[in-house]
């Protein structure tokens, strides 16, 4: 998103000096939160937009905790958004994934995670598709509570104020939520070399076929999730299973291979802090898919075919590919 500054005598919004830069200290963290919440970063900067209006039309001297302040308004037009959103996710066709991004959310300045490593791997998981995913089993309330107190690291009684909930019904939703999210739940690989070196092994395989080496690199219980949307083609359903996700993969390559893919290119990126391949037909977008290891295995394979999805992908790996060309 981008702060509009004002013209010289202009008042509201980033009149004054010292509130635009608590604003912008702050923006990293509210994007990454309202992201995480949408899964759609057009909605997301549209949140953060707001929220910025309306801290320009109060007195800052009258906020006692702006970080506070900002993060609940950010909080409750998100909650919005999402209770709109979710009424025509029920009818979307197939698995709903979120927008990817082209390496990572920018970086939260949290000086309590920079000090603790625990804190820094859940912020890095917790922007992956695979967790973001896991969200869209829990309500919005339930989502909110769950990233402002595990993610974002805010006590129960301010994570209660932010939702108009008491700390003792935030601490309830927030553990219901946990156990929601704790099944499925796939942390992956922190080590980017060595994901690399797995994930163009992997690729191998799977282009050439190579059933035996697929199902001995995942997981028994690996699993496919597939976003497509309604123009494309994609498993309706998570697949299940070494075999059956070896098979599907292979398929789908040979589904692919059924056209002319002259005009295939394969590039290894990074979506959503982790290790992915991203295909372009004729410079277009044609699929994102991002590997989640366990250890020297895959666990979950997320693969996004929706080019409604994919726009604001691509535009920013052509940018970033044409400035590094």
């Amino acid at each position: 998103m981008t702060v509009n500054h004002p013209a010289p005598g202009v008042t509201g919004p980033g009149s004054d000096r010292a509130d635009l830069d608590l604003f912008e200290a702050e923006r990293p963290r509210l994007w990454g939160l309202a992201y995480r919440m949408l899964g759609v970063v057009d909605d997301a900067e549209d949140v953060v937009q707001e929220t910025w209006l309306r801290w320009g039309s109060v007195d800052s001297a009258d906020v006692a905790n702006p970080a506070a302040w900002l993060t609940t308004v950010a909080t409750r037009l998100s909650l919005d958004r999402l209770r709109s959103a979710q009424r025509s996710r029920t009818s979307y066709v197939g698995p709903w994934l979120p927008e990817p991004l082209l390496g990572g959310p920018t970086p939260d300045p949290d000086t309590d995670a920079d000090h603790d490593p625990e804190r820094r791997a859940l912020l890095a998981e917790s922007v992956t598709l695979g967790f973001l995913a896991l969200l869209e089993r829990l309500g919005p309330v339930d989502r909110a509570v769950l990233l402002l107190h595990d993610v974002f690291g805010w006590p129960y009684r301010e994570v209660g104020e932010m939702i108009g909930r008491s700390e003792s019904a935030a601490r309830q939703i927030g553990r219901r939520a946990r156990e929601r999210v704790s099944g499925d739940r796939v942390r992956f690989d922190p080590d980017p070399e060595r994901v690399r070196e797995l994930s163009e092994a992997f690729l191998e395989a799977v282009t050439a076929g190579d059933m035996e080496s697929l199902t001995s690199m995942m997981v028994e219980d690996v699993f496919h999730i597939g976003d497509g949307g309604a123009e494309h083609h994609a498993a309706r359903r998570p697949v299940r299973g070494r075999v059956r996700v070896a098979r599907f993969l292979v398929n789908l390559v040979g589904r692919l291979g059924t056209g002319d893919l002259t005009g295939v290119e394969v590039h290894p990126v990074v979506a959503n802090d982790q290790v992915g391949y991203y295909l372009t037909v004729d410079g277009e977008p044609l699929l994102l898919t991002v590997l989640t290891w366990r250890g020297d295995a895959v666990a979950a394979i997320h693969l996004i075919r929706n080019p409604s999805k994919l726009r604001a992908f691509h535009r920013a790996w052509d940018t970033s590919r044409r400035r590094s060309g």
